[in-house]
């Protein structure tokens, strides 16, 4: 009887410790891990959670971290197999023109937006397959700041650019 009780106690005591384990991993349909040149700067991100800002002292040793974070684990839901495009923006900032340059042509339709600081939709273009430069007018536009924003396909370029 000792022998059953005993038996029946460490298979729950067992079950109990095995339960209490907490695995920190995300599932998301985008994330990434990026530091600084000079390693003094790191932003991991995750599609879909809230922006945890984390501050670390200068020698590693100190970690500040907002609510929580956790362990980079990056699952993509579906790869993305388009090739990236290189792109050239000129002059920057601008007065009248500014000049959107490929260092190889698109292989597919690229749709150009120009946005407001604001967010609102001010202009908008396209970039056929094969062209290498499009030139967009920004002369009847006041200065500011606006957002280029390049999308081929499923990717998304923005770009600052200065009127001034």
């Amino acid at each position: 009887m000792k022998r059953n009780t005993l038996i029946i106690t460490s298979l729950l005591l067992g079950f109990a410790v095995n339960a209490q384990q907490i695995k920190q991993e995300v599932i998301a349909s985008a994330g990434g891990y990026n530091k600084s040149a000079d390693n003094s700067i790191s932003i991991s991100w995750t599609l879909g959670e809230t922006i945890i800002p984390t501050f670390t002292s200068e020698d590693g040793s100190l970690i500040l971290t907002h609510g929580f974070q956790q362990k980079l684990i990056i699952t993509a839901v579906e790869e993305n197999l388009e090739d990236l495009v290189e792109v050239t923006i000129y002059p920057n900032p601008t007065s009248e023109m500014i000049n959107i340059q490929f260092q190889t042509s698109p292989d597919k339709e690229i749709l150009v937006y120009l946005l407001d600081a604001g967010g609102k939709l001010v202009k908008t273009d396209r970039i056929d397959v094969a062209m290498m430069n499009k030139t967009i007018n920004m002369q009847d536009l006041p200065a500011g700041l606006y957002y280029l924003r390049l999308t081929k396909g499923k990717l998304v370029n923005v770009y600052k650019v200065v009127k001034l």
